[in-house]
């Protein structure tokens, strides 16, 4: 492969932290076949940490963008032989762990690409020096593999379909905007008629006439602009809704994974972003086309008066032009610092304003109260940095102006004194010409304006782009299951992104009209197999049934219809106890969710909040204690009537009484409608209770049966009962 160092600097990416070698190499990549992929996207796919990047990481990271990556060992020999860039892992100053990216070799050198320090060449020696590992991880594109081209193409009919109803509008803003810039030349017109020609000559009929003209025109310009306000008004309301409402449907229905990569001030901060897009899309419209149809009727007049004056014209306005192409990438580059800062912002405020129980508690206010300082104060030093910035470019474009009003006026003296230009006709080419400079500047200031819009666009299209969740389940029966079982859970293999399986073949049936529990420690997987029955996210191996449901395609949304799933810390809403147990903004669904928790015996146990069911949750259900918090939960998952039911620690924040009288309740009804509950804790006492226990140690279950039986044996559940019965607090 020969390349030039010029075109190889295109490719390469500079790692943005100290552990993000790996994601840069990958975006290297991915731009050398014509892709653009952020590092921010590529670390919450890849699981870096602290610690860096692992191969797995890399190897599915690439798939998450459409690349094959697959992992080699070689030699120097076979890198010669490489037609595209590979990735490899060395070891810099004989103890630091790298990633690079080879591009190839020209025959006496290798060229890398070290995101660290940028295009580098290097001989056979060296390189071996350095790649002790001989690990290659060759990336090659997939047909999944999104180019930039149709990357730019997805984000036009992404905006295309926001605009579409607004394109008639648009359409009556621009001619409005275009009739007024005709008329902005009438005050400049009646000017040289009154000083060559009305009142030299003293024709006071005409003058009188022009004057009645020109208060026309203007009160025309004035109804004009009305008009345009108007339209540009609505058409801002209705894209900016537009926006917001494609950007939350969007964000509801993608993948559980993207949540984790994600903060919720993040995700604000992108939404905000539509009023950027909405002021640009007005601006385009109205300021923009205005402006530049003002420049080119106003460049026609005057090189119709004067063609040197014309030409001066020209001059000063490339000279605006050159100014705002030279500072229109630092002010890009500044302005994502600032949105990037102000989704950090975002997300401390919440973080902290949602976290004032426990910094109460312990007395830590004035910890985050500094933390919360030491983020807005960079916050607001990028938007100083980005400020001063643009007070330079003011400075350089106010220089312009006064360089070329000082020679507009110098040279239109003189054609005078040369009689080559009237007094009048000088007026009204000062007047047009310098209409032309502030026209010029706003087009420049509105591609500085257009480019923050894009960077805005970018971040939601970011989040707007993503493919939604898979909305169907293929469910095939590959073998003979119990007629009772409502679930299986057959070889269950599951790791997040670049870490080591967390599942490791788990397999288990829930039959009907049976509680089982599953035992473990904290942090065992329990929490991540609820996520995989509920198909929040797919197994790296093996299969979740249920085969009640027969085979073929079945919806996502009718599967989680089949289950009651109760985590231990349920999100309430701002609403009252039962609007978050219907979930519905119906009075119908109200009523019947009311007359359910009647028919099902949970009615009464709402008796102990002041207001009933009618009592106010409050923001996160503040206004409720733990265990009531955690009541609404499960009677909002009751009031499904789900063929199954898990219960996930729903029950660790009540007292005894209520517990066991809950308990109760979902032993009834699973008993009487031939459900089935899967109780998900770490308490042996409630372990027990169940007909069948689960034990669950190292990703895997390690034991199974009844209580009674697994309590004659050696176990985590025997262990813990034990500790129970005699206490060892050694």
């Amino acid at each position: 492969m020969k390349l030039a160092t010029f075109k190889l600097k295109k490719f390469h990416v500079t790692q943005l932290g100290e552990y993000a070698c790996g994601l840069a190499c990958l975006s290297t990549i991915s731009k050398y076949h014509g892709g653009e992929v952020t590092q921010e996207k590529l670390r919450d796919v890849s699981g870096t940490t602290m610690s860096g990047t692992t191969l797995l990481g890399l190897i599915q990271a690439a798939a998450e963008i459409g690349l094959e990556a697959k992992g080699f060992e070689a030699e120097v020999k076979h890198l010669k032989e490489q037609e595209a860039p590979v990735i490899l892992h060395v070891i810099m100053d004989k103890v630091r762990e790298h990633y690079i990216v080879c591009f190839g070799f020209d025959g006496e050198k290798f060229w890398l690409s070290d995101p660290g320090v940028g295009i580098i060449s290097t001989n056979e020696a060296e390189l071996k020096d350095i790649w002790k590992s001989s690990i290659l991880l060759q990336v090659i594109p997939t047909e999944k593999f999104q180019t930039h081209k149709i990357q730019s193409n997805s984000k036009m009919d992404w905006f295309k379909s926001l605009i579409a109803e607004d394109i008639p509008i648009l359409l009556v803003a621009t001619v409005l905007g275009t009739l007024m810039a005709i008329t902005g030349l009438s005050t400049a017109i009646f000017s040289q008629k009154l000083i060559d020609d009305f009142l030299p000559n003293q024709t006071y009929d005409k003058a009188i006439l022009g004057v009645v003209a020109l208060g026309l025109l203007l009160l025309f310009r004035s109804l004009l602009g009305y008009f345009q306000g108007v339209f540009m008004a609505r058409q801002g309301r209705d894209l900016n809704i537009r926006i917001v409402s494609s950007f939350i449907g969007k964000i509801l229905h993608l993948p559980m994974k993207y949540f984790k990569g994600f903060s919720t001030g993040d995700l604000i901060a992108r939404m905000n972003d539509s009023l950027r897009i909405k002021n640009t899309v007005s601006l385009i419209t109205g300021t923009v086309i205005i402006n530049l149809l003002v420049v080119l009727v106003s460049l026609i007049f005057v090189f119709y008066q004067s063609n040197i004056i014309g030409w001066l014209c020209v001059l000063g306005s490339l000279a605006f032009l050159f100014v705002g192409w030279r500072y229109h990438r630092p002010i890009i580059a500044k302005q994502k610092e600032v949105m990037a800062a102000h989704a950090l912002n975002e997300t401390q405020y919440i973080d902290s304003l949602t976290g004032i129980q426990v910094l109460r508690s312990y007395g830590k206010e004035e910890v985050f109260r500094q933390r919360i300082d030491q983020v807005y104060t960079h916050y607001q030093s990028k938007g100083y940095d980005l400020a001063i910035l643009g007070n330079n470019f003011s400075f350089f474009t106010q220089v312009i102006v006064a360089v070329f009003m000082s020679l507009l006026f110098g040279l239109g003296v003189y054609l005078v004194f040369q009689e080559n230009l009237q007094l009048g006709e000088l007026m009204a080419m000062i007047q047009v010409g310098s209409s032309i400079i502030p026209a010029v500047a706003g087009l420049v200031v509105a591609n500085i304006q257009l480019q923050e819009a894009k960077v805005a666009f970018e971040r939601m299209h970011e989040i707007a782009g993503l493919k939604e969740e898979d909305q169907t389940i293929l469910e095939s029966n590959s073998k003979t299951i119990h007629a009772e079982c409502l679930l299986t859970v057959d070889q269950l293999m599951f790791r997040y992104p670049g870490r080591s399986p967390i599942l490791k073949g788990v397999s288990f049936q829930l039959h009907a009209g049976q509680t089982t529990a599953l035992f473990a420690h904290v942090g065992t997987g329990k929490s991540t197999l609820v996520d995989l029955i509920q198909c929040f996210y797919l197994p790296e191996q093996g299969k979740v049934q249920m085969p009640f449901l027969g085979t073929g395609q079945i919806s996502t949304e009718h599967w989680r219809k089949q289950l009651g799933v109760v985590n231990q810390k349920e999100k309430l809403f701002n609403g009252s106890v039962l609007d978050n147990i219907a979930l519905s903004n119906t009075p119908e669904d109200l009523e019947a969710t009311a007359k359910l928790l009647q028919e099902m015996g949970w009615w009464n146990l709402f008796d102990i909040l002041p207001q009933g069911v009618l009592t106010l949750c409050g923001e996160d259900g503040r206004n409720l204690s733990g265990g009531q918090r955690q009541l609404v939960g499960l009677a909002r998952a009751m009031v499904r009537r789900p063929k199954i039911l898990i219960l996930d620690e729903a029950t660790s924040a009540m007292d005894y009484g209520i517990e066991r009288l809950v308990l109760s309740l979902v032993f009834d009804y699973v008993s009487n409608t031939g459900a089935s509950l899967l109780l998900i804790t770490h308490q042996p006492t409630l372990a027990a209770g169940m007909d069948r226990v689960l034990i669950l140690e190292k990703g895997q279950i390690i034991a199974h049966g009844t209580a009674e039986e697994l309590l004659q044996k050696d176990n985590l559940l025997s262990r813990a009962y034990q500790n129970i019965l005699k206490p060892n607090w050694s």
